[in-house]
């Protein structure tokens, strides 16, 4: 009797640790394949940008995530193709990187010698979007550096570089322990509709440069600058009361463009790098002209290069060599107000 009830002990709590194996099976089901967009864009000459995707997808393999690497595209792009991008990797949803980095300098007179310190901060936002093109999760990460030496600090490319890699990795694990709810169901083929013609764009709604989670203090002049270019060539233009995560607004396109009464959406971004041992600024300006259904109707890319002997004002050249990239990739978005511009 007494081996019968220690065999039915035994059985039982077998079973019962069966039955958590499989609860806990249950809530860990791992993520489905995503396809990763790679950090550099098409038409950007960022010499950081190749090494961000690789160290990201390092990150991602090492913490066990499923992904296929796309071709380079725009960003934006990548949202608005998501079904087919999902459909061609047999992906669940797309995984999309952003970021910025600046460098500031400072001297220091000891005794005879000039100490130089140069300080290096990142900010890397990652955005896992649906294959319905609705972002899911969104987060951003920092990483900073700091070098010093007589007369010269060092590499101050190699510490844009470190600091990325410490933005990456935060936000990788941030990432693979995120609980991100489950994708909607695949959608049948949408319904075949009347066609109907667009209004005519009497207002254009500007998306501003800055997004949540990013300090970048430069963004509002950069906004301001990029308004008064528009305005100057006889746009009606009003700007967002709030930022966004850019790309959201291919989902969100109807809801915007219905609370500022405009029938057409520019969204900008921008990348822009200092070389603190040159003296240069250089941007890449892109651009994407969005309808109110979210469809992109055009984009351009523009780029601009700013040298001084000295940098003294690192904020102020940053905002000076976007504005010169901007007269550019208006032409290009808005052909027909080229010549309106005063050149």
């Amino acid at each position: 009797m007494v081996l019968l009830r220690r065999f039915a002990v035994a059985v039982f709590c077998c079973v019962l640790a069966a039955l958590h194996i499989s609860a806990q099976a249950q809530t860990t089901t791992p993520m489905g394949k995503l396809v990763l967009i790679p950090y550099q864009e098409p038409g950007s000459d960022d010499p950081h940008a190749a090494a961000v995707t690789q160290v990201l997808s390092d990150d991602l393999t090492a913490a066990g995530v499923t992904f296929a690497t796309a071709a380079p595209t725009a960003h934006l792009e990548a949202v608005a193709n998501a079904a087919k991008l999902c459909a061609d990797n047999n992906a669940t949803a797309l995984l999309i990187p952003d970021g910025r980095y600046e460098q500031s300098q400072k001297r220091f007179a000891v005794s005879l010698i000039v100490v130089v310190k140069n300080e290096t901060h990142v900010e890397f936002r990652l955005d896992e979007v649906g294959c319905d093109g609705v972002v899911r999760w969104s987060n951003v990460a920092t990483g900073d550096q700091a070098q010093s030496g007589v007369y010269n600090a060092g590499n101050a490319g190699a510490a844009v570089d470190a600091a990325f890699r410490d933005a990456i990795k935060s936000e990788t694990a941030t990432f693979a322990s995120a609980k991100i709810a489950d994708p909607p169901a695949a959608a049948g083929p949408p319904a075949a509709a009347a066609a109907a013609s667009a209004p005519a764009v009497q207002t254009y709604l500007l998306i501003p440069f800055g997004q949540p989670g990013v300090a970048d203090p430069r963004v509002s002049d950069i906004t301001h600058s990029l308004l008064t270019q528009m305005q100057a060539r006889k746009l009606k233009v009003v700007v967002a009361g709030t930022t966004i995560d850019h790309l959201t607004a291919i989902a969100t396109a109807p809801q915007l463009c219905a609370a500022n009464n405009a029938q057409a959406i520019v969204v900008p971004s921008i990348r822009l790098e200092q070389s603190i041992s040159t003296g240069r600024s250089h941007a890449v300006l892109r651009m994407s002209l969005l309808n109110c259904d979210g469809a992109i109707d055009g984009q351009s890319v523009s780029d601009a290069d700013m040298g001084q002997l000295f940098i003294y004002n690192f904020g102020a050249a940053l905002v000076g060599v976007a504005e010169r990239a901007m007269e550019t990739g208006l032409d290009q978005l808005f052909p027909s107000t080229k010549s309106t511009n005063g050149v």
